[in-house]
């Protein structure tokens, strides 16, 4: 039982519950205490010793319930109406024991054949835990592989001698379709088994393996359908980077005494320094004014761009947010002011259009120049297609000589830069750093050396 708990605390790992060793002993010490009589307080025992939130309670209560009951999270209790059946069940298993030969009669005994005739749910879970233990299905992870796990099941749990048997009786006999009803069984058993190990242990990996997929795909070419997933992601991702960026407390230096007003104080003391004062000088915070063209070739990246800039707001430095295509007007207030879905559907309708880059960049100067500093980092987020305008370039160059720096993250190519109304390779001119982006990986790549740059 102690091997199918572990077993049950990894796949509750891949499902979302943070567990470490130290807890996974606690949980093995805390189910020892309480027995394994009872799978309902088996149960509670367990997410309280693993759980740490509301969320991983219930989903450590799910794991558990699927893990040992499959679709049922109560044990079935016997039917008394039953009886009569299971008799004649018994009746036809002891002649098929008196047809077989003595190896086949105690081959058959000693398989899970008795446990299934009998109805013993208990001898039966103890009979496939205990065969599952064998087969390493933690390696099952694709289901082309459940035929034949599903097989190596059959063989651990001593199908092989009704095989053996049904070979030698006539098809059309009692015996034979008392043999195959019980063979039906025992499959349909084996089965169900691996059908909850694979969706257990496969759900982690499949979950994992989507993640990887979306992080490296081409936020443009992702389907609707995993949009919710894609937000999770988002999610995901800026937890990752507030833990690691969290500003932690720091011992603040006094700075240099302050001389000239301690020695002014200390005049009405006749002389006697009982208070001291300390230079202190203090730092302009950093500050990031963020650009998006939410033009129809690029609105994908745009509006990720503006959702993981939304989950970050309480580790990132302040930050002003800007979008465009025909026209520029900033849109911080409406992240304050609605959720970043809403916010981000009204974005798209303001602001969207044909793009003319030049003269949102003029606008974003009227709007900006005046609060930017050399604590600020301006982020462009476009494919600087300019439909052939006015590209305004001595205008971004001024933005740029009252920046700290300006990161320019293209969705394009980089063989594409420069190519029809891209003007990518004039802006390029003015920019400190320049990416190729258009996947998540990329983003959060982008957004952690920002981050760092800005500390």
């Amino acid at each position: 039982m102690q091997a199918e708990l572990l077993r049950f605390m990894q796949l509750a790992r891949q499902r979302g519950v943070r567990i470490s060793p130290a807890e996974s002993m606690d949980a093995l010490s805390a189910a020892q205490l309480v027995g394994f009589e009872s799978p309902r307080l088996l149960k509670e025992t367990l997410a309280m010793t693993l759980a740490k939130s509301v969320d991983e309670e219930a989903l450590c209560k799910s794991c558990f319930d699927k893990f040992f009951f499959g679709d049922a999270t109560e044990t079935s209790e016997p039917d008394e109406n039953t009886g009569s059946g299971a008799n004649n069940t018994q009746n036809q298993y002891d002649a098929l024991l008196q047809t077989a030969n003595e190896s086949l009669a105690q081959a058959l005994q000693n398989s899970i054949a008795q446990a299934l005739v009998q109805g013993d749910q208990t001898e039966i879970q103890a009979r496939v835990a205990e065969a599952l233990s064998t087969l390493e299905v933690e390696k099952l992870q694709f289901f082309t592989q459940k035929g034949l796990y599903t097989r190596r099941l059959l063989d651990a749990l001593g199908e092989a001698p009704l095989r053996q048997l049904a070979a030698q009786l006539d098809t059309n006999s009692a015996e034979s379709q008392a043999l195959k009803a019980l063979q039906t069984e025992l499959q349909g058993l084996a089965k169900g088994a691996i059908e909850r190990a694979f969706d257990l242990n496969a759900a982690g990996k499949h979950d994992e393996l989507m993640e990887e997929i979306l992080k490296k795909s081409k936020l443009n070419a992702i389907e609707r359908r995993h949009a919710g997933r894609l937000k999770g992601l988002i999610q995901k991702l800026a937890r990752k980077l507030t833990q690691k960026h969290r500003k932690r407390p720091k011992r603040t230096r006094r700075g240099n005494l302050h001389m000239i007003k301690t020695l002014r104080r200390g005049i009405t003391h006749d002389g006697i320094l009982f208070e001291t004062f300390w230079r202190k000088t203090e730092k302009r915070k950093p500050q990031i004014v963020a650009v998006c063209d939410v033009s129809g070739s690029v609105a994908a990246y745009a509006k990720f761009l503006l959702m993981l800039l939304y989950y970050l707001q309480d580790v990132l430095p302040r930050t002003r947010s800007f979008a465009f295509a025909h026209d520029l007007g900033e849109v911080t207030d409406l992240f304050q002011q609605h959720d970043v879905e809403k916010a981000t559907e009204i974005v798209n309708w303001k602001y969207g259009g044909a793009t003319d880059y030049g003269t949102s960049i003029e606008k974003l100067y009227e709007l900006t120049a005046s609060d930017l500093n050399p604590q600020t980092t301006l982020i462009i987020l476009g494919d600087a297609r300019n439909n052939y305008g006015d590209p305004k370039f001595e205008r971004l160059q001024d933005l740029s000589e009252r920046c700290r720096r300006v990161i320019w993250l293209n969705p394009e190519a980089r063989s594409q830069w420069g190519t029809g109304d891209s003007e990518m390779l004039r802006y390029l001119r003015v920019c400190q750093t320049a990416h190729e982006c258009n996947t998540l990986s990329q983003f959060e790549r982008i957004i952690d050396e920002l981050m760092t740059l800005t500390k």
